[in-house]
């Protein structure tokens, strides 16, 4: 059991290396995802109730919380999308096939924008970002290719 939890704990400590990574190449970053805060509580909790003391034990949930923490961060990266919540990752630019921004614009408050990214394969990745669609248009025109048609929608 103890071979297991250290094989665990690399494969955790690496996809928190893979996120460090990924997470530095942010130059737009959105809005922070509380739903894998939510989600860490509930299993942080569950998984802290249990009586051990192993170390690799205590070590495998503290990074199974760290990545929780992490998983919240996401944006728009200098190489590729930096995608938040609990199936994180990152979409390669070349992967995105139709863009959709939604400028939310609420009297008294900053500019913010909702992102739909349309992949290749069927997947829709939105995202929200606290700053004008002007600007992420802008950045976006930069990093995709001439087919790709970015929409300006409303709400």
């Amino acid at each position: 059991m103890n071979v297991i939890l250290i094989i665990v704990d690399i494969i955790f400590f690496l996809g928190a290396a893979f996120n460090v990574y990924w997470q530095s190449q942010i130059e737009i970053k959105s809005i922070y995802k509380v739903s894998s805060l939510i989600f860490a509580a509930f299993i942080g909790a569950w998984l802290l109730f249990s009586p051990t003391n192993q170390l690799s034990y205590i070590i495998m949930v503290a990074l199974f919380m760290l990545l929780n923490i992490m998983n919240g961060v996401g944006g728009i990266g200098s190489k590729k999308i930096v995608i938040n919540g609990f199936y994180s990752g990152v979409l390669d630019y070349s992967q995105i096939i139709h863009v959709t921004l939604i400028p939310i614009e609420l009297q008294g408050s900053k500019p913010k924008v909702a992102v739909i990214f349309n992949t290749k394969r069927p997947q829709q990745v939105e995202m929200n970002f606290n700053v004008s669609y002007k600007e992420i248009q802008k950045f976006l025109d930069k990093k995709l290719s001439n087919e790709v048609s970015v929409e300006v929608g409303q709400i």
